[in-house]
């Protein structure tokens, strides 16, 4: 992806536009390739520019004057860049064509504001990293995931007993708030599943089966616990489905059409290994695992689609 492709990438998650320095935050945050270039480096040495906090501002400055298609506001400081709602086609045009050396170079004053977006960023490897480096500094969820690594890897890692079955359901329920209120029932169902040889066979109609119970006479369906159950005893495996991960799912394919899945298959979890996989597939991520991808995937949809509470 070139550099002016960026730029339109950037500037298609907001309608109402950026300022070349909210342009630059996004950059450094999300696509740190983009960031401190061997040509941004050239340049800093060659005092052309302060650092590279400047070259990176002057060349999207530079981007602005010289594609078209990317509408400049000067009426305001500093200038806004929008794209049209109506894009023609595509302009010829490369990095190399863009002189970075030539543009003003006042930058006072300017404040280093991140940027949250609206929509959701297209998926990169680069982007992967940055939500998973976000993760590790995340103590609290760490620290949980670490607690429930040692409970259903080290202390309970089989299902065959069902003081073990009901303090995983149990502590599953209570980190996550899954709303189940009738533990022993459910660690009851899971017993009854025989489950350890379909878990090492990566069964994944097992999810569906543990997620349907009758409990006093009532049909429940905990697919999203049924997928965090699987998760935690094979977490490269079977990726987690939550309401975040859902809406997510729902946003990319309504944005780039990665698989024509509709809201109904992602309940399948079957269907929904499929799609998480063409996900990782469309958007060249074949070196995160699932797992990986789950994590992306929730924290992203944390961020994106904030639960409102009452």
């Amino acid at each position: 992806m070139s550099f002016v492709d960026l730029i339109r990438q950037i500037l298609r998650t907001r309608p109402e536009g950026m300022t070349p320095q909210q342009i630059r935050e996004t950059i450094k945050t999300y696509y740190p390739d983009f960031y401190g270039t061997e040509s941004h480096r050239r340049n800093v040495e060659k005092r052309h520019y302060k650092d590279v906090d400047h070259a990176l501002l002057a060349q999207i400055y530079a981007a602005s004057r010289t594609v078209g298609q990317i509408v400049v506001d000067k009426t305001q400081k500093p200038i806004r860049l929008t794209l049209p709602l109506r894009q023609g086609e595509d302009v010829s045009i490369t990095d190399e064509e863009i002189d970075t050396e030539n543009l003003e170079r006042r930058e006072t004053g300017v404040m280093r504001n991140v940027v949250t977006l609206p929509v959701p960023l297209t998926p990169s490897p680069n982007l992967m990293s940055a939500y998973l480096s976000k993760w590790g500094q995340l103590e609290n969820y760490r620290l949980q995931e670490a607690s429930l690594g040692l409970l259903f890897h080290n202390l309970c890692p089989e299902n065959k007993k069902i003081e073990h079955v009901l303090l995983k359901v149990s502590a599953l329920n209570d980190f996550y708030s899954t709303n189940i209120f009738d533990t022993y029932s459910v660690a009851k169902h899971i017993l009854a599943k025989d489950i350890d040889s379909r878990l090492k066979a990566n069964d994944y109609f097992l999810v569906n089966d543990i997620a349907r119970i009758s409990i006093k006479k009532k049909t429940k369906n905990f697919y999203s616990f049924a997928s965090k159950y699987c998760s935690h005893h094979k977490p490269t495996s079977y990726p987690i489905f939550d309401s975040f991960v859902e809406k997510m799912m729902l946003h990319y394919k309504s944005a780039d059409n990665f698989n024509g899945f509709d809201k109904v298959d992602l309940k399948d979890y079957g269907r929904f290994i499929e799609i998480i996989k063409s996900f990782q597939s469309f958007y060249k991520l074949e070196k995160f695992t699932l797992r990986e991808i789950d994590i992306f995937l929730w924290l992203a949809g944390k961020e994106w689609f904030p639960r409102k509470y009452k």
